[in-house]
């Protein structure tokens, strides 16, 4: 597939050849973000004459990339001619690293998953041997998958911390001499591109979820951990060094609070994440509380998770029920300091504990209504990630084709 080749290929054209490759880029990168499109709206991304952009589409449709899926609307005349990309134009890796498992899937140029998410259960460490049990099992889902690996145009990679996206470096994981990107890179033998978690669910709810079409959106994700990922002014916003939207350690309780994982202590995180939610539990039942929860694990600490206390919630358990309320309504608390800042008009509540659905949203919303401006909140619409646990994963997808289409 020459147009996703990279390292020398491109040194080996001619100006007029390269030109070329990247309008070709630029017509697949249009069709990626919009679905089929005529003539005339593809040169609104690519300003090229109309025989030119038909003799670009002609060349891509004999590489088998882009395909003439039939006629669009017209308002009197001939209808025109619609392009859009072939469902097996070209395959993404994406890889979601988290805290306690890593889940990875192979996506179509339609976004389509076209093998089931795999996961396995993985405890990060700062080694090679969890770089190595990624590997290991991502190469085995593309050879179960029997697509030719020359089809895979790369690696999309997200993972919690401070996640340098330019220089492929995370620093609070995998922190290694070489860039963590570049070690990937290297093992799969494809562009790698990383992000952080909850940036990759941002970009995937902006170009293809709730955010569509908005400009200032907050994407707080609530697992184990919190994170943040922002829309602002109709773009992603990563900040000076990639490190925007660390909302997780802002000050919330005092000096005394619980020791965050950060090394300081009374973090939001300590109060309102999937980690607290479980330490609650853990103290409820250590003081008597009468709780499905108790049931469900027998009484083994290490089987109590995020999931199981939401299924006890569902399950109509006061306790749970009380415990994600108290999570819900600190990080409401949190959340008003944001909204304070940035007056967002919206904010998709993303991850793990999202799956508590009323439970979490409206203990949200009494934290932020108590702490917060009424008229900067007045238009202010909290609402449930429609992408779920796909968001992650396809965000990684779209990160890493705008690198490949921009490079």
């Amino acid at each position: 597939m020459p147009l996703f080749e990279h390292g020398d290929f491109l040194s080996e054209l001619t100006r007029v050849e390269l030109k070329k490759h990247f309008q070709k880029k630029r017509i697949v990168r249009a069709l990626y973000l919009h679905g089929p499109l005529s003539i005339a709206e593809i040169t609104h991304y690519i300003e090229v004459s109309t025989p030119t952009m038909q003799g670009l589409l002609d060349e891509l449709i004999e590489e088998n990339i882009v395909k003439s899926p039939g006629t669009g609307s017209s308002k009197g005349g001939r209808r025109p001619t619609l392009y859009g990309l072939r469902r097996k134009a070209f395959y993404v890796l994406s890889i979601d690293i988290g805290t306690h498992s890593t889940r990875y899937t192979i996506f179509d140029s339609a976004n389509k998953k076209v093998m089931p998410v795999q996961e396995i259960p993985l405890l990060l460490q700062n080694d090679m041997s969890s770089v190595n049990a990624i590997y290991e099992a991502a190469t085995e889902l593309v050879k179960a998958s029997k697509i030719n690996p020359e089809h895979i145009v790369g690696v999309g990679i997200d993972m919690p911390g401070l996640v340098e996206r330019e220089k492929g470096i995370n620093h609070s994981l995998f922190n290694f001499d070489e860039p963590i990107a570049d070690i990937f890179s290297r093992l799969f033998k494809k562009p790698v591109v990383i992000e952080n978690d909850a940036q990759a669910k941002a970009l995937a709810e902006f170009r293809f979820g709730k955010a569509v079409g908005k400009k200032h959106v907050l994407v707080i994700q609530i697992g184990w951990g919190v994170g943040m990922g922002m829309i602002l002014n109709s773009k992603p916003y990563y900040g000076a060094r990639g490190f925007s939207g660390e909302f997780a350690h802002i000050p919330m309780v005092d000096e005394k609070g619980i020791l965050c994982s950060c090394g300081m202590r009374g973090c939001l995180e300590t109060v309102s994440s999937g980690a607290a939610l479980r330490r609650y539990a853990i103290e409820g039942i250590e003081a008597g509380e009468m709780t499905l929860i108790r049931e469900m694990t027998g009484g083994k600490y290490e089987k109590i998770t995020p999931r199981l206390i939401i299924e006890a919630a569902h399950s109509g358990d006061q306790f749970a029920i009380g415990i994600l309320s108290k999570v819900g309504f600190d990080l409401g608390k949190g959340i008003a300091s944001l909204v304070q800042i940035l007056n967002p008009e919206m904010i998709i509540l993303a991850g793990r504990l999202a799956e508590a659905g009323s439970y979490l949203v409206t203990s949200v919303n009494q934290g932020l209504q108590q702490y917060s401006f009424a008229i900067i909140r007045e238009d202010l619409e909290i609402t449930l990630s429609k992408l779920a646990e796909d968001a992650s994963l396809l965000g990684n997808v779209i990160s890493l084709l705008e690198m490949v289409f921009e490079n």
